[in-house]
Protein backbone atom coordinates (compact mmCIF):
# COMPACT_ATOMS: atom_id res chain seq x y z
CA UNK A 1 0.00 0.00 0.00
CA UNK A 2 1.44 3.34 -0.83
CA UNK A 3 2.09 6.08 1.44
CA UNK A 4 -0.40 8.69 -0.70
CA UNK A 5 -3.01 5.85 -0.42
CA UNK A 6 -3.08 5.51 3.03
CA UNK A 7 -3.70 9.23 3.37
CA UNK A 8 -7.31 8.41 2.33
CA UNK A 9 -9.89 6.57 4.68
CA UNK A 10 -8.91 3.84 7.14
CA UNK A 11 -5.13 4.55 8.39
CA UNK A 12 -3.47 1.60 10.76
CA UNK A 13 -1.15 2.94 13.51
CA UNK A 14 1.50 0.88 15.00
CA UNK A 15 1.54 1.43 18.48
CA UNK A 16 5.07 0.48 20.47
CA UNK A 17 4.56 0.36 24.40
CA UNK A 18 1.11 -0.23 24.33
CA UNK A 19 1.60 -2.14 27.89
CA UNK A 20 2.74 0.89 29.84
CA UNK A 21 0.58 3.61 31.26
CA UNK A 22 1.11 6.57 28.80
CA UNK A 23 0.74 3.61 26.01
CA UNK A 24 -2.18 2.23 27.12
CA UNK A 25 -4.35 5.62 27.17
CA UNK A 26 -2.61 6.77 23.41
CA UNK A 27 -4.17 3.27 22.25
CA UNK A 28 -7.43 3.80 23.99
CA UNK A 29 -7.21 7.23 22.16
CA UNK A 30 -6.40 5.62 18.86
CA UNK A 31 -9.53 3.12 19.09
CA UNK A 32 -11.93 5.85 20.18
CA UNK A 33 -11.57 7.38 16.43
CA UNK A 34 -13.27 6.48 13.52
CA UNK A 35 -11.61 5.31 10.74
CA UNK A 36 -8.35 4.31 12.79
CA UNK A 37 -7.12 0.66 13.19
CA UNK A 38 -4.61 -0.06 16.20
CA UNK A 39 -1.77 -2.61 16.14
CA UNK A 40 0.16 -2.71 18.81
CA UNK A 41 3.83 -4.73 18.90
CA UNK A 42 4.40 -6.42 22.21
CA UNK A 43 6.72 -8.77 23.70
CA UNK A 44 6.20 -12.33 24.24
CA UNK A 45 4.43 -13.09 27.69
CA UNK A 46 2.92 -9.65 27.27
CA UNK A 47 -0.25 -10.37 25.70
CA UNK A 48 -2.46 -10.32 28.25
CA UNK A 49 -1.35 -6.64 29.29
CA UNK A 50 -3.04 -5.26 26.23
CA UNK A 51 -6.04 -7.75 26.41
CA UNK A 52 -8.21 -4.48 26.75
CA UNK A 53 -6.94 -2.85 23.71
CA UNK A 54 -7.49 -6.27 22.13
CA UNK A 55 -11.16 -6.26 23.47
CA UNK A 56 -11.64 -3.14 21.63
CA UNK A 57 -10.32 -4.26 18.61
CA UNK A 58 -6.33 -3.64 18.69
CA UNK A 59 -4.35 -5.99 15.99
CA UNK A 60 -1.82 -7.68 19.02
CA UNK A 61 1.20 -8.47 17.35
CA UNK A 62 4.46 -10.41 19.46
CA UNK A 63 7.91 -9.00 19.00
CA UNK A 64 10.23 -6.44 20.28
CA UNK A 65 13.26 -3.58 18.98
CA UNK A 66 15.80 -5.70 20.14
CA UNK A 67 18.87 -6.84 17.64
CA UNK A 68 17.65 -9.21 15.38
CA UNK A 69 14.38 -7.58 14.98
CA UNK A 70 14.64 -6.10 11.81
CA UNK A 71 12.04 -8.25 9.59
CA UNK A 72 10.07 -8.37 12.60
CA UNK A 73 9.77 -5.05 12.52
CA UNK A 74 9.33 -4.60 8.71
CA UNK A 75 6.43 -6.85 8.53
CA UNK A 76 5.03 -5.16 11.36
CA UNK A 77 5.17 -2.03 9.93
CA UNK A 78 3.09 -3.33 6.71
CA UNK A 79 0.38 -1.07 5.55
CA UNK A 80 0.99 1.62 8.71
CA UNK A 81 0.01 5.14 8.44
CA UNK A 82 1.76 6.16 11.41
CA UNK A 83 4.23 4.54 14.18
CA UNK A 84 3.79 5.68 17.62
CA UNK A 85 6.55 4.68 20.74
CA UNK A 86 5.38 4.86 23.79
CA UNK A 87 8.39 2.53 24.96
CA UNK A 88 10.91 3.74 28.32
CA UNK A 89 14.60 2.88 28.30
CA UNK A 90 17.96 4.26 27.74
CA UNK A 91 19.81 3.96 24.92
CA UNK A 92 19.68 0.27 23.66
CA UNK A 93 15.91 0.71 23.38
CA UNK A 94 15.35 4.31 22.83
CA UNK A 95 17.89 5.26 20.23
CA UNK A 96 19.49 1.91 18.49
CA UNK A 97 15.93 0.17 19.07
CA UNK A 98 13.98 3.16 17.60
CA UNK A 99 16.67 3.49 14.76
CA UNK A 100 15.68 -0.06 14.25
CA UNK A 101 11.99 0.95 14.15
CA UNK A 102 12.62 3.85 12.22
CA UNK A 103 14.48 1.47 9.33
CA UNK A 104 11.54 -0.41 9.14
CA UNK A 105 9.02 2.24 8.95
CA UNK A 106 11.11 3.56 5.91
CA UNK A 107 11.30 0.63 4.08
CA UNK A 108 7.78 0.46 4.15
CA UNK A 109 6.48 3.45 3.42
CA UNK A 110 5.26 4.64 7.04
CA UNK A 111 4.00 8.34 6.47
CA UNK A 112 5.05 9.19 10.20
CA UNK A 113 6.87 8.24 13.11
CA UNK A 114 6.74 9.98 16.55
CA UNK A 115 9.26 8.63 19.11
CA UNK A 116 9.01 8.75 22.43
CA UNK A 117 9.38 12.24 23.99
CA UNK A 118 6.69 12.95 26.09
CA UNK A 119 8.76 15.54 27.48
CA UNK A 120 9.35 19.00 28.42
CA UNK A 121 11.62 21.07 25.48
CA UNK A 122 15.08 18.46 25.90
CA UNK A 123 16.39 20.05 23.06
CA UNK A 124 17.34 23.10 24.48
CA UNK A 125 19.59 21.31 27.24
CA UNK A 126 22.94 21.52 27.76
CA UNK A 127 25.03 17.77 27.39
CA UNK A 128 24.84 15.90 30.74
CA UNK A 129 22.03 18.27 32.61
CA UNK A 130 19.62 15.40 32.29
CA UNK A 131 20.66 12.05 30.91
CA UNK A 132 17.56 10.98 30.03
CA UNK A 133 16.79 13.89 27.94
CA UNK A 134 20.07 13.60 26.64
CA UNK A 135 19.26 9.71 25.23
CA UNK A 136 16.56 11.23 23.42
CA UNK A 137 17.95 13.84 21.76
CA UNK A 138 20.89 10.97 20.66
CA UNK A 139 17.69 9.76 18.73
CA UNK A 140 16.64 12.55 17.60
CA UNK A 141 20.00 13.53 15.74
CA UNK A 142 20.59 10.25 14.22
CA UNK A 143 16.67 10.50 12.88
CA UNK A 144 17.62 13.37 11.12
CA UNK A 145 20.23 11.52 9.03
CA UNK A 146 18.33 8.13 8.96
CA UNK A 147 14.99 9.10 8.39
CA UNK A 148 14.59 9.17 4.04
CA UNK A 149 10.82 10.08 3.68
CA UNK A 150 9.54 9.43 7.06
CA UNK A 151 8.36 12.52 8.64
CA UNK A 152 9.75 12.71 12.33
CA UNK A 153 7.70 14.70 15.14
CA UNK A 154 8.16 14.35 18.73
CA UNK A 155 5.64 15.41 21.03
CA UNK A 156 6.74 17.77 24.11
CA UNK A 157 4.36 17.93 26.47
CA UNK A 158 5.94 19.89 29.62
CA UNK A 159 5.63 18.55 32.95
CA UNK A 160 3.21 15.22 33.17
CA UNK A 161 0.41 16.71 35.69
CA UNK A 162 -0.39 13.05 37.59
CA UNK A 163 -0.57 11.46 41.16
CA UNK A 164 3.13 9.55 40.25
CA UNK A 165 5.24 12.33 38.84
CA UNK A 166 4.53 16.15 39.42
CA UNK A 167 3.05 14.95 42.85
CA UNK A 168 5.31 11.88 42.91
CA UNK A 169 8.56 10.92 41.91
CA UNK A 170 9.47 14.75 40.95
CA UNK A 171 9.05 15.58 44.42
CA UNK A 172 8.21 19.27 43.52
CA UNK A 173 5.07 19.69 45.53
CA UNK A 174 4.67 17.49 48.78
CA UNK A 175 1.04 17.89 49.64
CA UNK A 176 1.62 15.60 53.36
CA UNK A 177 3.74 18.96 53.94
CA UNK A 178 1.57 21.32 52.39
CA UNK A 179 4.76 23.01 50.00
CA UNK A 180 5.45 23.35 46.70
CA UNK A 181 9.84 23.34 46.88
CA UNK A 182 12.26 25.52 44.43
CA UNK A 183 15.52 27.14 44.24
CA UNK A 184 15.79 30.17 42.73
CA UNK A 185 13.07 32.50 42.46
CA UNK A 186 10.16 30.50 40.91
CA UNK A 187 9.26 33.00 38.61
CA UNK A 188 10.34 30.79 35.37
CA UNK A 189 7.16 29.64 33.10
CA UNK A 190 6.39 25.46 33.35
CA UNK A 191 3.94 23.96 31.09
CA UNK A 192 1.79 21.21 32.70
CA UNK A 193 -0.11 18.58 30.74
CA UNK A 194 -2.05 15.38 31.95
CA UNK A 195 -1.04 12.19 31.04
CA UNK A 196 -4.86 11.53 29.09
CA UNK A 197 -4.31 14.94 27.40
CA UNK A 198 -0.73 13.83 26.05
CA UNK A 199 -2.58 10.67 24.92
CA UNK A 200 -5.30 12.67 23.14
CA UNK A 201 -3.21 14.55 21.13
CA UNK A 202 -0.66 11.77 20.77
CA UNK A 203 -3.63 10.14 18.82
CA UNK A 204 -4.33 13.18 16.48
CA UNK A 205 -0.83 13.76 16.10
CA UNK A 206 -0.45 9.91 14.72
CA UNK A 207 -3.15 10.20 11.73
CA UNK A 208 -3.19 14.16 11.10
CA UNK A 209 -2.99 14.52 7.06
CA UNK A 210 -1.08 17.62 7.31
CA UNK A 211 2.70 18.25 8.06
CA UNK A 212 3.65 18.20 11.72
CA UNK A 213 6.41 20.15 12.99
CA UNK A 214 9.25 19.01 14.32
CA UNK A 215 8.63 19.84 17.66
CA UNK A 216 4.77 18.93 18.58
CA UNK A 217 4.61 21.29 21.47
CA UNK A 218 1.01 21.00 23.72
CA UNK A 219 0.51 22.00 26.87
CA UNK A 220 -2.74 22.24 29.49
CA UNK A 221 -1.54 25.38 30.90
CA UNK A 222 1.81 26.87 31.87
CA UNK A 223 2.31 28.76 35.02
CA UNK A 224 5.43 29.68 37.34
CA UNK A 225 5.85 27.95 41.19
CA UNK A 226 4.07 30.37 42.24
CA UNK A 227 0.97 30.20 40.27
CA UNK A 228 1.32 26.05 40.64
CA UNK A 229 1.26 26.39 44.33
CA UNK A 230 -2.10 28.31 44.14
CA UNK A 231 -3.56 26.03 42.07
CA UNK A 232 -3.04 23.10 43.88
CA UNK A 233 -4.31 24.93 46.86
CA UNK A 234 -7.32 25.83 45.03
CA UNK A 235 -7.48 21.70 43.94
CA UNK A 236 -6.87 20.30 46.96
CA UNK A 237 -8.93 22.90 49.06
CA UNK A 238 -6.29 24.25 51.94
CA UNK A 239 -3.49 26.24 51.41
CA UNK A 240 0.03 25.10 49.72
CA UNK A 241 2.65 26.95 50.48
CA UNK A 242 6.52 27.59 48.89
CA UNK A 243 8.93 26.54 50.34
CA UNK A 244 12.23 28.15 48.90
CA UNK A 245 15.28 26.23 49.53
CA UNK A 246 18.30 28.05 48.54
CA UNK A 247 19.68 29.30 45.49
CA UNK A 248 19.83 27.80 41.80
CA UNK A 249 23.36 27.54 42.41
CA UNK A 250 22.35 26.02 45.89
CA UNK A 251 20.56 23.36 43.86
CA UNK A 252 23.35 22.68 41.53
CA UNK A 253 25.30 22.02 44.93
CA UNK A 254 22.77 19.26 45.85
CA UNK A 255 22.26 17.38 42.94
CA UNK A 256 26.29 17.20 42.81
CA UNK A 257 26.23 15.64 46.30
CA UNK A 258 23.07 13.67 45.41
CA UNK A 259 25.44 12.12 42.31
CA UNK A 260 28.51 12.06 44.53
CA UNK A 261 26.63 10.20 47.73
CA UNK A 262 24.19 7.85 45.70
CA UNK A 263 25.11 7.45 42.37
CA UNK A 264 23.40 4.13 41.47
CA UNK A 265 19.91 5.21 43.31
CA UNK A 266 18.39 7.05 40.35
CA UNK A 267 15.19 8.18 42.31
CA UNK A 268 17.67 10.13 44.43
CA UNK A 269 18.87 12.70 41.68
CA UNK A 270 16.78 12.10 38.46
CA UNK A 271 13.46 14.24 39.81
CA UNK A 272 15.86 17.09 40.67
CA UNK A 273 17.57 16.50 37.08
CA UNK A 274 14.32 17.41 35.70
CA UNK A 275 12.88 20.88 38.59
CA UNK A 276 16.58 22.44 38.28
CA UNK A 277 15.22 22.52 34.31
CA UNK A 278 11.85 23.50 34.27
CA UNK A 279 12.72 25.95 37.45
CA UNK A 280 15.63 27.68 35.47
CA UNK A 281 12.92 27.77 32.50
CA UNK A 282 15.56 26.47 30.08
CA UNK A 283 12.84 23.88 29.01
CA UNK A 284 9.66 26.28 28.46
CA UNK A 285 8.19 24.74 25.23
CA UNK A 286 7.75 27.18 22.36
CA UNK A 287 4.45 27.82 20.19
CA UNK A 288 1.92 25.38 20.77
CA UNK A 289 -0.21 23.25 18.59
CA UNK A 290 -3.16 23.19 20.30
CA UNK A 291 -5.31 25.12 18.13
CA UNK A 292 -5.08 22.80 15.51
CA UNK A 293 -7.20 20.61 17.81
CA UNK A 294 -10.05 22.75 19.10
CA UNK A 295 -12.33 19.95 20.18
CA UNK A 296 -9.42 19.07 23.05
CA UNK A 297 -9.58 21.08 25.94
CA UNK A 298 -7.27 19.97 28.50
CA UNK A 299 -7.67 19.64 32.07
CA UNK A 300 -6.25 22.07 34.19
CA UNK A 301 -4.36 21.13 37.37
CA UNK A 302 -7.36 22.44 39.58
CA UNK A 303 -9.67 20.14 37.76
CA UNK A 304 -7.32 17.53 37.61
CA UNK A 305 -6.83 17.49 41.53
CA UNK A 306 -10.65 17.88 42.08
CA UNK A 307 -11.70 15.27 39.70
CA UNK A 308 -8.80 12.54 41.89
CA UNK A 309 -10.38 13.45 45.18
CA UNK A 310 -6.77 15.24 45.84
CA UNK A 311 -5.75 11.26 45.96
CA UNK A 312 -2.44 12.84 44.33
CA UNK A 313 -1.40 12.67 47.82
Amino acid sequence: MSTESRTQGEKTVLLLGATGGLGSLIGRALLAKPGVKLRCLVREGSREKVAELAAQGAEIVIGDVGAGSEAALEKACEGVYSVVSALQGMGDVLIEGQLRVLAAARKAGVRRMIPSDFSFDHFELEEGRNINSDVRRGFAKAAEAARGDVEVSHVLCGCFVDRRVLFGFLGAVDLAAGVVRIWGDGKAPIDFTTYQDTALYTAEAAVDPEPLPRKFNIAGETMDAHGLAKAVSEGVGREIKVERLGSMEDLDAELARRLETEPTNFFAWMPLMYWREMLRGKTKLGALVNGRYPHIRPQTIVEYLKATGGAAS
